[in-house]
């Protein structure tokens, strides 16, 4: 019973609005008639040490590649989501790799309402192998929200640039959005589309727009902002998990998935997601992975993340699993040139069975690939 209330705490939690709504237009209200997102993400640290012996006896070189995609694309029938993450460490005596990923495609019964197929896969060079599919029924959708981001963006630079009198009103404002949404026109177009759509408002200093404010509308044009999504689904799902490492195990499993994506503002991300699984003969044997994010860009091209990551296996993995863990980590990252950054990391991670707190800081280099 404890358990049950458990998972029902966790899918509240990852639900709960994350702030509460004002009276001006959010973020949130941007409704695209269907949205696509892939990105793609790379990092990597080297370490070297050498240590006090002359017999080198502690010498040691390490070095991790992580590699991270994300791909949605939603419309009003059908859907689809794909979520990899590869990781390669090694050391001078060996090396590790391991694969995370999971697929689902989405047919729309209405507005609220879509069927869902799911495929999973978990596998590392530590002899482990999972398989999952499985299929239910789920409500809710994911949109792309970036356009209205960075129209508001751009507002607010030409209030500060005086090349606005006031802020334009919700009509201008989504009508600028859609402009900087379009895939077929140039950008010389797009820019063209928003100066008369803000000289439409009759808001402008001038007749038309400064040297300085059609300067802003190039750069927010141009500019690679970090996808803003907003939305929120439950999945309920039923199928088989197989474990083929390091032992065999063929069982019918549940899945249940609650996943929340909002923008406070045009410059952060709130982003949280609960999975739980169980196996539906031996429901002693669950597994709950379950994170609450938050990313900020800062002035001058900085960005602060803060995660905090929940892990429950409970005979899931091996009979014997029965393990908590829990990590907590904040980064900053600066923008080196062009899509490339270094980033500095910390975390702090407990796990059942550890007699402390562990404690990591790293500086890697990032990389935005798509």
């Amino acid at each position: 019973m404890n358990r049950h209330r458990t998972l029902i705490a966790l899918v509240t939690l990852v639900l709960a609005v994350p702030v509460a709504q004002g009276a001006t237009r959010s973020v949130c209200d941007y409704y695209p008639p269907d949205s696509h997102v892939r990105d793609l993400g790379l990092q990597g640290w080297l370490n070297w040490y050498d240590g006090p012996y002359a017999d080198n006896r502690e010498r040691a070189i390490s070095a991790s590649l992580v590699a991270d995609y994300a791909g949605l694309s939603s419309s009003a029938t059908f859907g689809h989501t794909l979520d990899a993450r590869a990781e390669i460490r090694g050391t001078a005596d060996a090396w590790t790799a391991a694969l995370v990923s999971a697929g689902t495609l989405r047919s729309h019964l209405d507005e609220a309402l879509f069927l869902v197929g799911a495929l999973g896969l978990d596998a590392d060079t530590d002899a482990s192998l999972e398989l999952d599919a499985t299929a239910g029924i789920g409500s809710g959708q994911f949109r792309d929200v970036t356009p209205l981001a960075r129209a508001i963006t751009l507002q607010n630079d030409l209030l500060d640039l005086g090349e606005l009198l006031a802020p334009i009103g919700d009509d201008a404002l989504l009508a600028v959005a859609r402009i900087l949404g379009e895939t077929g026109p140039t950008g010389d177009e797009k820019a063209v589309g928003i100066a008369e759509a803000l000289v439409a408002t009759e808001l402008l200093a001038g007749e038309v727009l400064g040297i300085r404010g059609l300067l802003a509308v190039e750069e927010a044009v141009a500019a690679d902002e970090p996808t803003r999504l907003c939305g929120r689904d439950v999945q309920a799902r039923i199928g088989v998990t197989t474990r083929l490492l390091p032992d065999v195990d063929l069982a019918a499993a549940g899945v249940l998935v609650a996943r929340l994506a909002a923008v406070p503002d045009p410059v952060s991300q709130f982003e949280s997601r609960a999975e739980a699984k169980i196996r539906l003969a031996r429901p002693d044997e669950l597994a709950v992975d379950a994170e609450v994010s938050y990313e900020r860009r800062l002035p001058d091209d900085w960005t602060a993340r803060a995660e905090y990551r929940l892990v429950i296996d409970r005979m899931w993995t091996a009979p014997e699993a029965r393990s908590v863990a829990h990590a907590i980590s904040a980064s900053i990252t600066t923008q080196l040139a062009g899509s490339v950054g270094v980033t500095l990391a910390g975390e702090a991670s407990y796990e059942t069975g550890d007699e402390e707190i562990s404690f990591t800081l790293t500086i890697h280099l990032e990389a935005n690939v798509l």
